[in-house]
């Protein structure tokens, strides 16, 4: 088997600038850089709290497929 994929490609990416677009879409308004930071964490705390399922989902559904 011949593996050829980008290892040091980013899978998945969040920048400040898609936060401040979100908060533009539902408050017509940037985040200051206090809420960036607790916006920041909040996120960094949800997405590792459930990464471990979605990287097995995702990894079963690539070989399933």
């Amino acid at each position: 088997m011949k593996i050829n994929y980008d290892e040091a490609k980013t899978v998945f990416f969040i920048s400040a600038e898609d936060v401040q677009d979100v908060a533009v879409s539902m408050f017509n308004r940037r985040l200051t850089d206090d809420e960036m930071r607790t916006a920041e964490k909040c996120i960094d705390s949800g997405l590792s709290f459930g990464i471990e399922t979605v990287f097995k989902a995702a990894i079963e559904a690539a070989v399933e497929k």
